[in-house]
C-alpha cells in the first residue's frame, strides 16, 4: 500500500514539474525595457558615453529593481529602482572605455553598440597666409594673416612664429580643441627697400618694400653716404 502511494505522488510530481517551468517561461516580465539610447554612439578611448534607459513596471504592484547594465555580456553597473504599477522612469549610466573597440551594450532585451577609437595626439596645420599689402612704403604696415586649425584628436597649445628672412620677429600662442581652427594676425613694417620672405611654420610668402625716390643732387653737394647695412631682421611690430 505504501509502495502504491509513493508511486502515485512521483507520478504527481512527474507530471506537475514541465506544467510549472512552462508557466514560468511564459510568465511577463515584471520590468520592460521600453528605450534603450546611447549618446554620443561613438567616443574616443578616455571620453565619457552616455547610457539612457527608460523602463516600465508592468506588474500589478509596486516593485524595486536592479537594473545591470551589460557590456558584452558582463554587468558593468547597476541601479535600483522602484515604480508603481505601470509607472516608467529614465535611469541614465556613463561608460568609459580605456581600449578602442566596438563594444555590445544591452539592457534586459534592448541592445546597442558603443565604437571606442584610439585618441589621436593634437596635430596643428597651418593655411592661408595672405599678406596684405605685397608692396608698402618704407615705413608702411603690413599685415600678414594664416590660418591654424587642430585636426588630431586632443586639445593642445601652439606657439606660432612669424619668420621674415628666417628671423623670428613675432609669435603668438593658441590653445586650440580638437577640430577647430583659428585665424592667426601680425602687424609688421620693414625700413630698409627690398623683398622679404615670410614664413609662418610650413606655410610661406613675399612682400616688397620700395625703394624711396631720392632729390636729384645738386653739383655742388657731396656725394651721397653709403647706404645703410642691409639687416634681415629689420622688420618691426
Amino acid at each position: 500500500m505504501n509502495k502504491k502511494i509513493i508511486a502515485i505522488i512521483f507520478l504527481l510530481v512527474f507530471i506537475a514539474i514541465p506544467s510549472f517551468l512552462h508557466a514560468c517561461r511564459e510568465a511577463p516580465p515584471a520590468f520592460e525595457v521600453l528605450s534603450l539610447d546611447i549618446t554620443p554612439p561613438k567616443i574616443s578611448t578616455g571620453e565619457k558615453a552616455t547610457i539612457k534607459v527608460e523602463i516600465r513596471n508592468t506588474s500589478a504592484k509596486m516593485d524595486t529593481y536592479n537594473v545591470p547594465l551589460m557590456v558584452d555580456g558582463v554587468a558593468d553597473d547597476r541601479k535600483s529602482v522602484t515604480l508603481a504599477p505601470g509607472a516608467t522612469e529614465l535611469i541614465t549610466f556613463t561608460l568609459t572605455r580605456s581600449h578602442p573597440g566596438t563594444y555590445s551594450i544591452s539592457v534586459g532585451s534592448s541592445e546597442s553598440t558603443l565604437v571606442v577609437e584610439k585618441l589621436l595626439p593634437p596635430d596643428f596645420h597651418l593655411s592661408n597666409l595672405e599678406i596684405n599689402p605685397t608692396e608698402v612704403d618704407s615705413g608702411d604696415a603690413v599685415v600678414i594673416t594664416a590660418k591654424i586649425a587642430n585636426v588630431g584628436g586632443t586639445q593642445d597649445s601652439y606657439t606660432a612664429e612669424l619668420k621674415v628672412d628666417d628671423c623670428t620677429v613675432k609669435t603668438e600662442k593658441v590653445i586650440l580643441a580638437a577640430g577647430t581652427d583659428y585665424t592667426l594676425s601680425f602687424r609688421i613694417c620693414a625700413d630698409l627697400p627690398g623683398t622679404y620672405t615670410v614664413t609662418l611654420g610650413e606655410v610661406s610668402g613675399k612682400f616688397t618694400v620700395a625703394a624711396p625716390i631720392l632729390p636729384i643732387p645738386s653739383n655742388n653737394a657731396s656725394s651721397n653716404p653709403p647706404p645703410p647695412d642691409y639687416n634681415p631682421c629689420s622688420a618691426r611690430g
